[in-house]
């Protein structure tokens, strides 16, 4: 099991999504239909770079924390998730 930890905290992470897109309903029905895809996509990318990938239901700010006691490990993690796509960059054309 990956030491570090990246929990999406799915109500703060679909807010945030969907105002980028003006809070649409459509955007709506495209985020809660694609968001267990792009979870999988970022448990892949992050097994590979030796990161684990979790979501939780916590509605409490952040969109994602990081469960790390290094701080160089904290920042890599950080780092890494910078990298990935957001989820409209990411989701598949339809």
């Amino acid at each position: 099991m990956p030491r570090t930890l990246i929990t999406i905290h799915l109500p703060s992470h679909r807010r945030a999504t969907l105002k980028i897109e003006r809070d649409t309903a459509e955007a709506a029905q495209v985020y809660d239909a694609q968001i267990a895809a792009y979870l999988a996509f970022l448990r892949s990318e992050g097994e590979k770079a030796g990161f684990g990938i979790d979501a939780d239901e916590r509605d409490w700010g952040p969109v994602f924390s990081i469960a790390e006691t290094d701080h160089d490990g904290k920042k890599a993690a950080h780092d890494w998730l910078d990298t990935q796509p957001d989820f409209w960059n990411w989701i598949p054309s339809a």
